[in-house]
């Protein structure tokens, strides 16, 4: 029958019985069937690991790196606004009244543009309205704040040596960076100053004309603490299940106050991070994809008796790299996985087999027996 000639488990003998090579069965042939699509199914399953990318083995730990890499302060790396929430408008997010304030950054700590206050003596970038177009190209799909075009984003940059301020669109402007880690000689940090409004500032981001306001001597205020500031920023986490983007981004969020006579210094601290994938099939191939993760933000309050500053953010790169290694199973991998559990099925076949083999070579044996003494005693007759 077709089906014994399916056995491949039943032990072989040495001559031909009836045709077959062993003492095959139909049993021995639907064990064997069954076997072999045992193997086949469990071949495609570890075969899914390759094609889905599933189940790397992934290790993850901290180390000092000498250079912790650049990243940008638009939308390509580390993308930020600011937004706050008055006393006038029940402590709301609702933007930021330029009229109020200004917002300048340096890629250098706060300490020195507080103590000398010479703003066109450095580079330095002015905060205007948000666009949602340009500034949030390829992280579009993070911000859903009806308020954002009405909060505070990178708009100018000061070249101290061209003397000039230049907007985001112009070939000139030059975004600001974090750079190498506190630790390299070529640091760079980024800082953030809110303070009070400057008509000259006023006047280049929302046109000529415009006037500021002083908060502070508004007659509806009778209290300390005027609203609330609040910082966004996109953040990472490391996601090393996630073939294709490890490093998954979301907004943060870090608040504070805005009260009469002080401000609030914050130095946030980032790590960069590093997901190292291998994903070769036959050969070893590499990828590496960078990122960055906030580890604390250092809060200090100080005095400031004639209002001039708000509140300060200091962004630090430190040189402690967070890696993540993930390797990922080859071709040679599957096929040892499947040689193996190979094994095991013919193995446990073949000792399910054993007994009704047995029975059968008992049988096969009486029939040849049989046979013999029949064409033995058939044949004296005719003699």
């Amino acid at each position: 029958m077709f089906i014994k000639r399916l056995d491949f488990i039943s032990p072989p003998v040495t001559f031909y019985h009836q045709g077959y090579l062993s003492h095959s069965s139909i049993i021995s042939g639907i064990i064997s069937i069954i076997s072999i699509t045992f193997i086949f199914a469990l071949a495609i399953y570890f075969s899914l690991d390759i094609i889905k990318r599933n189940d790397p083995n992934i290790f993850s730990y901290n180390s000092f790196t000498e250079d912790a890499g650049i990243f940008s302060m638009n939308s390509s790396g580390l993308f930020h606004f600011i937004s706050m929430g008055t006393l006038f408008n029940n402590f709301e997010m609702d933007g930021v009244d330029f009229s109020d304030f200004r917002i300048i950054g340096f890629e250098e700590s706060t300490e020195n543009y507080l103590q000398d206050g010479n703003l066109y003596g450095r580079n330095h970038w002015l905060y205007g309205q948000c666009n949602n177009k340009s500034d949030t190209e390829g992280i579009g799909y993070l911000i859903n704040y009806s308020f954002f075009e009405k909060s505070a984003c990178i708009r100018k940059f000061y070249s101290i040596e061209d003397k000039k301020y230049y907007d985001t669109s112009d070939s000139k402007f030059r975004w600001p960076e974090i750079a190498h880690g506190t630790y390299h000689k070529n640091y760079k940090v980024y800082s953030i100053v809110v303070e009070k409004c400057k008509e000259e500032s006023l006047n280049v981001i929302l046109g000529e004309g415009q006037q500021c306001k002083n908060i502070f001597d508004s007659d509806n205020l009778n209290t300390s603490f005027y609203g609330k500031i609040f910082f966004y920023f996109v953040n990472h986490y490391i996601d090393a299940l996630n073939y294709e983007n490890p490093n998954i981004k979301f907004i943060y969020l870090i608040e504070g106050v805005l009260v009469q006579n002080g401000y609030t210094s914050n130095n946030l601290n980032f790590h960069p991070t590093l997901v190292k994938t291998h994903n070769g099939l036959i050969f070893d191939n590499i990828e590496e994809k960078t990122g960055y993760l906030l580890d604390r933000n250092d809060v200090v309050n100080s005095k400031n008796d004639n209002n001039e500053y708000f509140t300060t953010y200091t962004i630090w790169l430190k040189n402690i790299m967070n890696y993540n290694e993930r390797t990922y199973k080859r071709i040679q991998d599957v096929i040892s996985s499947i040689g193996g559990i190979y094994q095991f099925i013919i193995v446990v076949s073949i000792c399910i087999n054993k007994l009704f083999n047995n029975y059968i070579i008992l049988s096969d044996t009486e029939i040849l027996l049989n046979t013999s003494i029949y064409k033995a005693k058939t044949f004296n007759k005719k003699k």
